[in-house]
């Protein structure tokens, strides 16, 4: 009897397993040594889903969100809106809005799913839905370079220059445009600084060549959304590179990445198509 009940148990627990995880692996170079999948589950009914980029050796990153850490591993968490305005709501302290306390939450069952501490995971936030993540990998020897990429622009996409802000500490994340870049090559710590301009500028390049309109001034193209976010990550096998700007090799392969990342996702997940 007592084996019968534990037998009940383990496959309930399995059942469960099956009907909220559903890991997916997402092929990536050998080289870039890390491997990525895609975790996804329910909360009160709606969809999360979790990109995990997971690394074999601790790891050098810039977040745009979390700024400087050493990392086992990055992740991208996609929510359905209607969770964003849930936790904003619910979850919200004295000290913390709502949408940065559910992060933590998340990083947190992350953390022990990877059986690693919470502080050496990076995190971006977004509602675009994980399944139009765009991958796109350049390889120019000895540099391999792949951005991931999550992006909707129907809701808060904007001109920088142009329009106006809102908010002081804003929970806004229906649209966004997160970049995980990785590569092999090993970067200086100024050299992830300049990347963040050479990802920024693909990013409003492939904008423009979408035609997105800002939804403030609709008679103005955007140059991206409010709640953009970009982590670069350090490779540990390739040469070392102290500039990333546009004139060098691999700021080409990050520029080229990131732009056709940014087109195909925006692409799947808004219908944007590119103008003839």
């Amino acid at each position: 009897m007592r084996q019968s009940i534990i037998l009940i148990i383990l496959l309930l627990n399995t059942i469960c397993l099956i009907q909220f995880v559903y890991p997916k692996d997402i092929p990536l170079p050998e080289k870039l040594q890390a491997k990525a999948f895609i975790i996804s589950s329910q909360k009160d009914g709606w969809w999360e889903k979790t990109l995990v980029v997971r690394f074999n050796q601790e790891r050098r990153c810039l977040s745009t969100y979390e700024s400087f850490k050493n990392v086992f591993a990055v992740i991208n968490h996609s929510a359905h809106p209607n969770i964003w305005k849930k936790v904003c709501k619910v979850l919200k302290t004295k000290d913390k809005v709502g949408g940065k306390v559910y992060m933590e939450k998340i990083k947190e069952k992350i953390a022990n799913f990877l059986n690693i501490s919470k502080e050496k995971i990076a995190i971006l936030a977004t509602a675009a839905d994980m399944n139009n993540l765009a991958v796109i990998t350049k390889i120019y020897k000895p540099f391999i370079v792949t951005a991931l990429v999550t992006a909707g622009a129907k809701t808060n996409a904007l001109r920088t220059g142009v329009d106006k802000g809102k908010y002081i500490e804003g929970e806004e994340l229906h649209g966004t445009v997160n970049v995980i870049l990785l590569t092999n090559a090993k970067l200086t710590d100024e050299a992830m600084v300049r990347a963040i301009i050479t990802v920024t500028e693909a990013k409003t390049a492939a904008f423009e060549d979408l035609k997105v309109p800002s939804i403030y001034t609709p008679s103005v193209q955007a140059t991206g959304t409010g709640t953009d976010n970009v982590i670069i990550v350090s490779g540990t096998t390739g040469p070392k590179v102290t500039y990333t700007g546009g004139h060098s090799k691999i700021g080409e392969l990050i520029g080229k990445a990131v732009y056709e990342g940014v087109i195909k996702a925006l692409m799947k997940q808004n219908g944007f198509k590119l103008q003839k």
